[in-house]
């Protein structure tokens, strides 16, 4: 209940702001807004509420490990689902943090009718933030979210010179995915997906 008010209440201040200003490219209507006026859906809010969601359920999430050309599944216990989404929920996303390092611009697809919201750096990030940027996607007809898309990167440490890429893929009420890319000098990447679902209707 509380993601469905706050993704109407979203959409409702998008959709008056797309009043103002919109523009047209090849059926893809687009939007531009400084980062004094695109929203900042509370991402971190969704995702914790989405957790709740499956807390409730009388289901028992698969998680379902892609690694090195092996797929693994296990059934997870309760105690390990929020665990699993931890590194995503922080730092914390929201109309009052993040604003003076992130700008938004949004698209309204028309073919698929559906709005996306990105979310970039506005200059050089702090080294000690991991977030590097986010999308978030809302069905223009339901007034819903549909997907939220996270990109952390995290820096080499002297003991392994080696780069890590971890993106959260959310699919709402659904599932959510794990992508852990690690570089290394000289190495192919090395790719890691863990998916966990606890919607088994498809």
């Amino acid at each position: 209940m509380q993601s469905r008010i706050l993704s109407a209440l979203f959409f409702i201040s998008i959709l008056c702001h797309s009043c103002t200003e919109q523009g047209s490219l090849n059926g893809v209507q687009a939007q531009k807004d400084s980062s004094d006026n695109q929203p900042f859906f509370p991402v971190t809010s969704y995702l914790r509420g989405q957790l709740r969601e499956i807390d409730s359920l009388p289901v028992t999430p698969l998680k379902i490990t892609t690694h090195l050309g092996k797929v693994d599944s296990v059934w997870l216990k309760k105690e390990d689902i929020r665990p699993f989404a931890e590194p995503f929920l922080h730092p914390v996303i929201d109309s009052l943090n993040l604003r003076n390092l992130f700008t938004g611009k949004s698209f309204l697809d028309q073919t698929i009718n559906a709005y996306t919201f990105s979310y970039d750096p506005v200059d050089k990030l702090p080294d000690t933030l991991t977030l590097k940027r986010w999308d978030v996607y809302i069905d223009a007809a339901k007034n819903t979210v549909t997907r939220i898309y996270l990109v952390k990167r995290m820096p080499p440490n002297g003991n392994a010179p080696s780069t890590q890429t971890c993106q959260l893929t959310w699919k709402s009420h659904q599932w959510c995915k794990i992508t852990t890319i690690t570089e290394q000098p000289g190495k192919q990447p090395d790719i890691k997906e863990e998916l966990m679902k606890w919607d088994f209707s498809e």
